[in-house]
């Protein structure tokens, strides 16, 4: 009677030592989950961040192109004759050669063509009805929208196996 009273001390001080191991790891799991949680949501606010910083540069680049192309067209129609005098140290011409000078309008009308294209080509793609797909791809839909190997399968007429060899290959 007293071994079998040890005996069961023994185990019920096992099974709580295994009961706070599998806390500990549990609590371990948890704090990981949010530490990548937490990395996530930093990673998407920098990414975030970082395509705002993107836009305002070429909203302000636009602006700028649109500043002198302007003030290009203002000096051509304008191209009055004007008194001639000593200019300030400040209004004195930069003398430093430029390397590859692209006129500023080429930039700009470029820059608007690739924008008015990439619109038209968003346009056409959405006009367009969606192609019919081979088994290869509709087998990969399916199973992106969560259907069974088993009922594409059958949907494709097409054997189980071969249906998971699409899967799994491409």
């Amino acid at each position: 009677m007293g071994i079998l009273l040890a005996l069961l001390f023994i185990l019920q001080i096992i099974g709580f030592m295994l009961l706070t191991l599998l806390y500990l790891k549990i609590s371990k799991f948890n704090n990981l989950e949010k530490k990548q949680q937490r990395l996530m949501k930093e990673m998407d606010q920098s990414v975030l961040a970082y395509l705002e910083e993107i836009k305002e540069e070429n909203d302000r680049l636009i602006h700028q192109l649109n500043q002198r192309s302007d003030a290009q067209v203002k000096q051509t129609t304008n191209s009055v004759p004007q008194e001639e005098s000593i200019p300030e140290a400040s209004e004195m011409p930069d003398r430093r050669p430029r390397l590859h000078p692209v006129p500023v309008h080429f930039a700009l009308r470029s820059y608007q063509k690739t924008v008015a294209i990439e619109k038209n080509e968003k346009e056409k793609n959405a006009e367009l009805p969606p192609k019919s797909l081979d088994d290869k791809e509709k087998a990969k839909q399916l199973y992106a929208e969560g259907k069974s190997i088993e009922d594409i399968a059958r949907e494709l007429n097409k054997g189980k196996t071969e249906i998971e060899l699409i899967i799994k290959f491409d």
